[in-house]
């Protein structure tokens, strides 16, 4: 295809405001494209992090804080192993974000370190007997609403799909993104439910299912939003051997 046709075609828009080349950025962002048996994962993935949530606030009593969880053991998850994948992938494009995870990651010990040394203090307590009793609260707090199997569920799937963000970037090139759309309409979920939710909610009970039914559609409408743009391009590149044919 000449090159004007190209920048055409890159300048039309595929779905209302968004063009065929910003569409494919999106894309490449979001890890390429999904096979039927990747999005099948994905799926499956989504409706076992919402049948475990369901069920923390179902048996648990899981409150909308800890709905907040999955979604911070997935940060986290990303902010390890960011560094771990730079360490043996070499390649200039992460290395910006693999210094910010270690900032931030500095930042959270650098902030453990001096709540644990404050909370010593006022309760007379060596360091070590005070980080103990709070890592233990922790997590009472959470295996008593059943969350630890979301968190580590979160974990996981954060975990499996990173490599595939790699290998995007190896074969395309940069920008690199270690977050998802998935995760910018969940942080947006949280923002807003968190804050607005308790206004229109009366108990925490209802505000859990609340959060809950919103997040599900954030996942849902991020994972139907990345199939449909992918099936619009095939449409716009046609079959493999259409592409090749010059």
């Amino acid at each position: 295809m000449p090159p004007s046709k190209k920048g055409k075609a890159a300048s039309a828009m595929l779905v209302n405001k968004l063009s065929v080349e910003d569409a494919r950025h999106l894309l490449r962002s979001e890890g390429g494209e999904l096979s039927s048996w990747q999005f099948a994962v994905e799926l499956i993935s989504l409706a076992a992090l919402t049948a475990l949530t369901a069920r923390a606030i179902w048996i648990g009593g899981a409150t909308a804080w800890h709905l907040v969880l999955p979604m911070a053991a997935q940060y986290l998850t990303l902010l390890v192993a960011l560094p771990v994948a730079h360490a043996f992938v070499r390649h200039r494009a992460p290395r910006r974000e693999t210094l910010q995870s270690l900032r931030v990651l500095a930042g959270l010990a650098g902030g453990v370190i001096v709540a644990t040394v404050v909370r010593g203090r006022m309760f007379e307590t060596p360091w070590q007997t005070q980080i103990a009793s709070d890592a233990t609260a922790v997590w009472r707090w959470i295996a008593d609403a059943e969350m630890q199997w979301p968190l580590l569920l979160a974990a996981i799937g954060i975990t499996i799909g990173f490599p595939n963000r790699v290998r995007n970037l190896l074969e395309h090139g940069p920008p690199f993104v270690g977050a998802s759309l998935g995760c910018a309409m969940r942080l947006l979920v949280l923002v807003v439910g968190l804050f607005l939710l308790p206004m229109v909610s009366g108990s925490a009970t209802r505000l859990a299912w609340s959060l809950w039914g919103l997040l599900l559609l954030a996942d849902l409408l991020a994972l139907l939003m990345r199939w449909d743009i992918q099936r619009r391009l095939r449409k716009i590149d046609g079959p493999p051997d259409e592409q090749t044919t010059p």
